[in-house]
């Protein structure tokens, strides 16, 4: 493994965590020998990439403010590449849309542009979902192989409501439809009374990206086919008619 590689799998990890890995913790994580783990962070740390915890009840490493400068352009180029787009498809499905991209094991919404018709959205940028429970998050692994996807999903798929789809098997099946159809869709799986639908593809700042459109469910039925032929004209790859009923 390459020595860019090796600081790769290692911020990976750190990304993908809730709190500071110790060097055990990280080794374990990335298959790395501890010494390996630890040569690396050395270098990352003399940076800022990665810190050691603030907290003295938690001892580790995070994510460290050298970092903030490629998080912070890449996010202002995504949003400016993306906007004008946005705009165009909440106007035309009257409906709120949404930016969304990976972040570690889940997916978070870093744009949103409200609906004309309803003035306020019920989404807060920067929220997260998990991956198996919304259209964005499918969406995205549905652009994966199946073994990253096996990868990102934890052992136990999570229940938000009912219609949350909890069963691995009947997922990985779901996703194969959505390699086919090039869009995903969600029925409350995440939220009671909110459906959407959206499509996944490599945006203009070459990034894989996923935009919803979300509305209420009461509406889902009858303005779904007007949302996905506003979704293929930013993504060709939608097929029309493949969402089923």
């Amino acid at each position: 493994m390459a020595d860019l590689d090796r600081v790769t799998v290692v911020l990976d990890a750190l990304a993908e965590s809730r709190h500071g890995l110790t060097i055990t913790e990280l080794s374990a994580r990335t298959g790395l020998p501890r010494s390996t783990v630890h040569r690396v962070l050395q270098t990352l740390e003399r940076v800022l990439y990665v810190v050691r915890s603030p907290d003295p009840g938690q001892a580790g490493y995070q994510l460290g403010p050298g970092l903030l400068k490629f998080g912070m352009n890449t996010h202002l180029r995504l949003l400016a590449a993306n906007r004008p787009d946005l705009v165009a498809l909440a106007r035309e499905v009257r409906e709120r849309v949404e930016l969304a991209i990976f972040s570690g094991r889940e997916v978070v919404v870093v744009d949103q542009i409200a609906s004309p018709a309803r003035l306020r959205g019920v989404t807060q940028v920067g929220r997260s979902f998990s991956l198996h429970a919304s259209c964005i998050g499918k969406a995205l692994l549905a652009r994966l192989p199946e073994h990253r996807v096996r990868e990102l999903l934890p052992p136990r798929l999570a229940r938000f409501t009912e219609a949350t789809v909890t069963d691995r098997a009947v997922l990985l099946a779901e996703l194969d439809h959505v390699r086919e159809s090039g869009i995903a869709l969600d029925r409350e799986e995440h939220d009671a009374g909110i459906s959407a639908v959206a499509t996944s593809f490599v945006g203009p700042t070459g990034a894989l990206q996923a935009i919803a459109v979300v509305m209420p469910s009461q509406v889902f039925t009858r303005k779904l086919p007007d949302a996905v032929r506003g979704l293929r004209s930013l993504n060709p790859a939608v097929q029309p008619g493949g969402f089923g009923s």
